[in-house]
């Protein structure tokens, strides 16, 4: 694994890149940073390699890379060049679906193909909102690493009846219906991601950052979208916004228990469709 801190005209990025093969880049989701895992397994033993930088204001990377998705886009581009990247596939998770639209939008040349996994595509949270005054609080830089530091408590001490009160945050199912679609496997990875996180100074930016339906039409590259009709965090409605405005996108929603489509049943699933997405070849641009 290669890992490093991209110096660019727009700021420092940190980033990492692991495996062999023509690369994705990953945008992450809230709260991660370049040391995501999710789903990653799947793509380096089929022969691809995953780039993931720390999105603005998570980890090293500085702040002012990314205030808007098109600023984050354009810094997404100074870290290919830095690396010397002509081409890349682009996932954008959750949080980092804006600057995944925007970059697939401005910059068709640069990106082989967009993935779309639980993304945020339209306005997410308004200022009106309870989650999002709560946010503001409990994850504003200041107050963060005391969250996680009561959430990894809680967390390690009680992984099972954590994750019931935890996954429940991210389906519309009960809880019975959830738990019965993990292992103790998963269990264990909801454990070790939440070790391993932290909002930083990124989350709060995540909460300002938005998607013009313009970016969404302009897209002319091939396009998947995968996304829980069960996911309460970031609502279906996302997926079939999406789904309309982007020109012959492919939209795939079976199987997912809710927002973490890379935990629980359904992630092989989840795998399959991905694989064949990138491995089909003649509709790259």
């Amino acid at each position: 694994m290669e890992m490093g801190i991209a110096y660019t005209s727009n700021g420092a990025i940190e980033y990492t890149l692991k495996g062999n093969g023509p690369v994705i880049l990953n945008l992450h989701g809230g709260h991660s940073n370049c040391q995501e895992k999710l789903g990653y397994n799947s793509l380096i033993k089929s022969g691809y390699s995953v780039l993931t930088p720390s999105r603005p204001g998570y980890g090293k990377t500085a702040s002012l890379v990314g205030e808007t998705p098109e600023r984050t886009a354009d810094s997404m581009i100074a870290l290919l060049d830095y690396l010397h990247l002509d081409q890349v596939f682009v996932i954008g998770v959750s949080a980092g679906g804006p600057t995944a639209i925007v970059l697939a939008s401005k910059y068709p040349n640069r990106v082989k193909k967009l993935i779309l996994e639980s993304a945020i595509t339209k306005t997410w949270l308004t200022k009106n909102d309870v989650t999002y005054k709560v946010a503001k609080i409990i994850f504003n830089p200041k107050l963060q690493k005391l969250t996680w530091f009561l959430i990894k408590t809680f967390n390690n001490l009680f992984p099972k009846f954590f994750a019931k009160m935890y996954l429940s945050q991210f389906s519309t199912l009960n809880n019975k219906e959830i738990m019965s679609r993990m292992t103790e496997e998963d269990i264990e990875e909801i454990r070790k991601l939440n070790n391993r996180y932290s909002s930083d100074k990124g989350f709060i930016i995540d909460l300002g950052h938005d998607v013009e339906q313009k970016n969404l039409k302009n897209i002319i590259i091939p396009t998947l979208i995968i996304h829980s009709k069960y996911d309460k965090s970031v609502p279906f409605e996302h997926a079939e916004y999406a789904h309309k405005n982007i020109k012959d996108s492919k939209l795939y929603m079976n199987d997912f228990w809710g927002h973490l489509i890379w935990i629980g049943k359904g992630k092989e699933k989840r795998n399959k469709i991905l694989i064949e997405f990138l491995n089909e070849k003649g509709n790259e641009k």
